[in-house]
């Protein structure tokens, strides 16, 4: 993806939202990841080749691993991206079975952006974006992005996965740590969750990486410090859930992270 804008991008677990002022076009490309695109006014265009005509949206939710480019000159967009396996995602891909790009009506898309909107304008934190994306995305599937976690053996999980991002981290590890069975975690986790342990664990650590890297630490640091062999390790699997290698987002640092895509 080529520089296309200038904004924001925070995290959560199994997802991302990028928010940027579009001052250039991307090039085409697909993602692993779920995409709800949002302009924030006016809209914005979309095509799945460089031959077909441009179709504009005033929200648009692309399927997994559809080709597409955009353009929104001059126009502060919202991407949320966010994990297709879990339980919102795949209530989304309920509502839109087949591959493809979808146009939102313009009143759901307006209610969904107005919040972004008043975000926008009073500077948000990281951590009100993050509670705003997830809210857009549960009212948009119908559940949440990321059930509430009760059972403390899999609270330990996730805690053993986020303290320990630069190491192997496999099922049986979890399972030792959390006192379970891996057959009894890998099925307590997706309950407890909505995800994989495999899907939770490579989210947390790109989310991890991608944070690390746009907070100014060298990419192949970052890449090592969430247990990536090297950053061109790291590139492959943000292109493939993300569609964008992440050495071609520029950084600059105001409020929060930032960066361009």
């Amino acid at each position: 993806m080529q520089l296309a804008g200038i904004g924001r991008v925070v995290f959560w677990e199994g997802g991302s939202l990028w928010l940027a002022l579009i001052t250039g076009s991307n090039t085409l490309h697909r993602h692993h990841a779920m995409q709800l695109s949002l302009p924030l006014s006016g809209a914005v265009r979309f095509r799945r080749s460089p031959d077909a005509d441009w179709v504009s949206y005033a929200g648009a939710v692309i399927t997994p691993d559809v080709p597409h480019t955009f353009d929104a000159p001059n126009t502060i967009m919202a991407h949320i991206l966010f994990e297709p396996e879990s339980a919102s995602g795949r209530a989304l891909l309920q509502r839109y079975s087949e591959p493809g790009i979808f146009a939102l009506p313009q009143a759901e898309a307006a209610a969904l952006v107005a919040p972004l909107v008043t975000a926008h304008a009073g500077n948000a934190d990281d951590e009100q974006l993050v509670a705003l994306a997830r809210a857009i995305i549960m009212r948009l599937s119908g559940v949440p992005t990321l059930a509430v976690t009760a059972d403390p053996r899999v609270k330990t999980a996730i805690r053993y996965i986020r303290d320990h991002l630069d190491e192997p981290l496999t099922l049986p590890v979890l399972a030792r740590a959390s006192g379970l069975s891996p057959g009894r975690l890998r099925h307590l986790f997706v309950a407890e969750t909505g995800v994989s342990t495999k899907s939770f664990i490579l989210w947390e650590r790109l989310n991890h990486a991608l944070a690390l890297g746009f907070g100014g630490m060298p990419w192949t640091e970052a890449a090592h410090a969430a247990n990536f062999s090297d950053s061109a390790h790291l590139t492959r699997t943000c292109r493939r859930m993300f569609g964008l290698a992440p050495t071609a987002a520029r950084i600059e640092q105001t409020a929060g992270r930032e960066l361009a895509s």
